[in-house]
């Protein structure tokens, strides 16, 4: 098969399978890889869709016959996230897998634990399918389920794609739990030559970015936030010339200096969908610190 033009229709996910056609009547057989866009340049401006890459199930008879022999049936969430318009003919073309084959391949979980092992028999169950991007792919009875993140093939960022044997499968997790300490050093209250505040570029610069980033990322982060700070005692030359109560939280380093670390836990184990509130309560623990 080359190319076929077919009339595009689409189906709810009520249907299990995201690709419904005549398998018979096209000459394609499971497991084809397809290329699916509008040859009109028009309905389909490429630099704003990319073109869609979907594999052929194995359908049912009962599932062939809800389709017509020139059409082709793709679930609606997938035709308006690649811009195919319904009722309008589209290009066929089989294609070969090599030749979209994956070379990274990104998927996040949420709410969810997954050991290496898992991780492994995921990645196996993946070999020679087509992702596509925020396609949720599940594993071992809905147990476990991805998303789609990212793709790269030759690389370049794609929508879709082809998992190889030679695809790299990365997992990033959207619940972590996080740790961030914030040394509160004396450089904190010093300005840069743009006349910023050291603590405000990290409060605004840095936290409010990373906050901003994983609200767009739609992750559930669970954070804990330490503020720390070592102050030195450069007129002691012993131990003894501290107060007994001092003594157990008095270090000194192989220079011979002798310090105190100090830690102030701003938050512990918390998880926001706006992150302002942590950000207001960092900037009353620096104007007290």
């Amino acid at each position: 098969v080359q190319k076929l033009n077919l009339k595009l229709v689409t189906h709810q996910k009520s249907y299990k399978e995201e690709l419904l056609l005549n398998l018979r009547e096209l000459e394609l057989s499971a497991g084809d890889v397809l290329e699916i866009y509008h040859p009109d340049p028009r309905i389909y401006p490429r630099r704003r869709y990319p073109r869609l890459l979907l594999q052929v199930p194995n359908l049912a008879a009962k599932e062939e016959s809800v389709v017509q022999k020139d059409s082709i049936s793709v679930e609606q969430s997938i035709a308006v996230q690649f811009g195919l318009q319904t009722y309008q003919y589209v290009s066929v073309t089989k294609v070969v897998p090599e030749k979209v084959s994956l070379q990274l391949l990104e998927l996040t979980f949420k709410d969810q634990y997954l050991n290496r092992s898992d991780m492994w028999r995921f990645s196996q169950s993946l070999m020679s399918t087509v992702v596509y991007k925020n396609k949720t792919v599940e594993f071992c009875s809905q147990t476990v389920r991805c998303q789609v993140y990212d793709m790269w093939s030759q690389g370049s960022r794609v929508a879709c794609g082809y998992v190889s044997e030679d695809t790299k499968v990365v997992y990033r997790s959207s619940t972590s739990r996080f740790y961030l300490f914030i040394q509160m050093s004396s450089e904190m209250w010093e300005f840069d030559h743009y006349g910023d505040l050291y603590f405000e570029k990290a409060v605004s610069g840095f936290l409010t970015e990373l906050f901003d980033k994983w609200k767009l990322m739609n992750t559930n982060h669970e954070v804990t936030i330490v503020l720390f700070s070592r102050s030195f005692y450069p007129t002691a030359r012993s131990m003894s010339q501290f107060p007994e109560d001092m003594k157990p939280f008095i270090q000194q380093d192989p220079l011979g200096r002798f310090f105190q670390d100090f830690y102030r836990v701003a938050v512990q184990n918390e998880r926001h969908e706006d992150w302002s509130c942590v950000l207001r309560t960092l900037r009353q623990l620096f104007y007290h610190y």
